[in-house]
This record gives structure tokens, C-alpha cells and sequence, in this order.
């Protein structure tokens, strides 16, 4: 059986029943990345932590992926190589150096699923820039996950109306605004509901950084996590007042 190590610490990757990992990590590095706490750059294949910049994308010079693109230097039927310098993003249209996204829309949505239609190849559409609407609830709204689902169920049953995704605008400064999307809002009681559902250290840096706006805006924020979806009702009854 081949030898092979750990790209990050050059210790033996991890196996199972004769098997290597794809990744080659080793099994404390595996346990990390399955954790959310180290991710694989999609330029160098290098892996860095969840929370930082991978080395490579600092300066955002343009690097060629690892990964061959279908996009980048093929050659036509008259055997002339595709300027890749003309290809552009597929999201934004921006130049992409033949790679299906650029930069910066792969730093944006490179944990999410974008829906996108595409017409005749040349023109593209986002039908949902923040990820699948997969989840029917009772009243038959969709929503992105089980547990918004679990949510927006308990506030159906008890007849309390509810917008999904209502934009919230932050302004740090003048020349800055930040758009957030709470899970929903609550007209009837003016309460924002955020459901807190990853537990890796960088999304609860965002998730806490989050909460500070609402805070500066001075709106009331109830937080939920995986913990409270076993009994949805125990967590909102008291703060909603629901006998």
C-alpha cells in the first residue's frame, strides 16, 4: 500500500479499511476540516484556516487554479486557443481569466447554492442570490433550511405573522452600507428572529458581529440554535407570550 502524508504537517494520511482520504490530510487535520475549522483554497489547493485569507488571495493577484478549468485554452475546430482574458464570470460578468467565477463571487458564495438561468450561453440571471429556497413549510412558504422550516412551522401554528428575509441595512460609516437578512421578523412584536445553526468558529465571529448591529440599531433579537429545535415551543412561548 502506497505511503502518503499529510499535505499540512507531513504526517501519515489518515485511512480507513485500506482507504486513504482523497484530501490526504492526516487524522487530526481531518478532524478540523470536517469541523469547519480549516478550509481548502479553490486557487492553490492549500489549505488555511476557515477564519483567514488563504496566502495566495491577500494580494487577490489572478493565480491559475490546480483544478484545469473546461473553460481555460481549449482550441477550436480551426485550432486557434480561446483568449481566456475575454471569458468572464458567470455570476457577475466580470473577468474571470477563464475560470467560471471570479474572486470575488467565489469568496461570496463559495458556501451557498446560487441559483442562476443561464439563456442562449450569454446571458445570466440570479434567481436567488442567497441560496435554494428547498424547505415547504405548513403555509406553504419555502425556506433554506430544516431548521427555518422548524421555525416558521411554530409561528404558523400560532398565528403570528412573519417575514422572511426582511433587509436590514447597518451603516458603519458614510461611505459603507451592509445589508443583513434575518431568518424573520415579526411585525405584530417587533422581534428580528436570528437562528445561530453552525458551530465553527468563524461563523459564530459573523454571527456575533451580526448581533452587534442589531444592537447599534437598536432592535430586539431573539437567537436560536440547533440546541433549542428539539423543543422549538419551550425556547419561544415564554419570550413571545404564547400560553
Amino acid at each position: 500500500m502506497e505511503n502518503k502524508t499529510c499535505p499540512i504537517c507531513g504526517e501519515p494520511t489518515s485511512s480507513y479499511m485500506g482507504k486513504y482520504r482523497k484530501d490526504g490530510l492526516c487524522r487530526a487535520h481531518g478532524a478540523q476540516a470536517k469541523n469547519g475549522e480549516i478550509i481548502q483554497c479553490f486557487l492553490c489547493a492549500k489549505w488555511h484556516n476557515a477564519d483567514e485569507d488563504c496566502e495566495c488571495t491577500k494580494t487577490k493577484q489572478t493565480i491559475e487554479y490546480n483544478v484545469p478549468s473546461p473553460w481555460a485554452k481549449q482550441k477550436n475546430d480551426e485550432d486557434k486557443t480561446i483568449n481566456t482574458d475575454e471569458l468572464t464570470c458567470i455570476i457577475c460578468n466580470a473577468p474571470s481569466n477563464g475560470k467560471h467565477f471570479c474572486y470575488d463571487c467565489y469568496r461570496k458564495n463559495k458556501d451557498r447554492a446560487v441559483d442562476i438561468r443561464i439563456t442562449n450561453c450569454r446571458e445570466t440571471e440570479i434567481l436567488d442570490a442567497y441560496g435554494n429556497l428547498q424547505y415547504k413549510c405548513d403555509d406553504g412558504r419555502k425556506v433554506r433550511s430544516k431548521s427555518e422550516k422548524i421555525i416558521s412551522d411554530f409561528l404558523f401554528k400560532y398565528g403570528i405573522r412573519t417575514i422572511y428575509e426582511k433587509a436590514v441595512y447597518y451603516y458603519p460609516n458614510d461611505n459603507e452600507t451592509i445589508t443583513l437578512h434575518p431568518d424573520f421578523y415579526l411585525p405584530d412584536y417587533d422581534y428580528y428572529i436570528e437562528h445561530n445553526g453552525v458551530d465553527t468558529k468563524s461563523y459564530k465571529a459573523n454571527k456575533a458581529k451580526t448581533e452587534e448591529m442589531y444592537k447599534a440599531l437598536g432592535y430586539k433579537v431573539i437567537v436560536t440554535t440547533e440546541s433549542d429545535l428539539g423543543d422549538i415551543e419551550a425556547k419561544l412561548k415564554p419570550i413571545l407570550r404564547i400560553n
